[in-house]
């Protein structure tokens, strides 16, 4: 069973916050620690949902027609950048909380997945198949001028950026050896 907690730093005082009864993975908090973003598969339909700390409320993000995933907060908490799946391909979308709008932000044959905001939210990293090989990618925040940042052998991927802003962690794996780069 895998279910929604909070806790302290420490691991004590856990608090469920979901029964357990459908699998949820890669929890994000937003900025201000009272809503959580993830991914559920309530229904056997992979979506992600938002959790509020302080009412208690659980609400699906969108109402796409297919898969949605790897949900990440942007650093002012007014939009959430995810994954979205279609036809077996994924792209990066953001939708803005308050209109409950979405916006396309890659249009690739490649899966992009994994994104997430810089810390001044001009920009997301994402990581990608589109040339090749999953590899780690940047975009400014509106989609353009998207770069590929990983090089070598190997596949790199789950980027996130440090809190400076100054770099960014992703996890690669070359002749079956797992690292982490920066």
């Amino acid at each position: 069973r895998k279910r929604l907690a909070v806790m302290d730093q420490d691991g004590a005082n856990p608090v469920f916050l979901t029964q357990g009864d459908y699998l949820v993975l890669t929890p994000r908090f937003n900025p201000t620690t009272q809503m959580i973003a993830y991914m559920s598969y309530i229904n056997d339909r992979p979506r992600v949902y938002i959790f509020d700390l302080e009412t208690g409320r659980q609400e699906m993000l969108g109402n796409f027609p297919n898969m949605t995933f790897s949900p990440r907060f942007s650093p002012s908490g007014d939009s959430v950048v995810m994954a979205l799946e279609n036809n077996g391909n994924s792209d990066i979308y953001v939708m803005n909380l308050a209109t409950r709008t979405s916006q396309r932000l890659t249009n690739d044959p490649g899966i992009d997945t994994a994104p997430s905001f810089s810390p001044d939210g001009t920009q997301i990293t994402f990581e990608s198949n589109r040339g090749g090989s999953q590899q780690v990618y940047v975009m400014n925040a509106d989609g353009s001028n998207a770069r590929r940042i990983s090089f070598g052998e190997g596949r790199s991927g789950t980027p996130v950026w440090s809190p400076r802003g100054d770099l960014i962690a992703y996890t690669k794996i070359a002749n079956g050896v797992f690292r982490v780069g920066v």
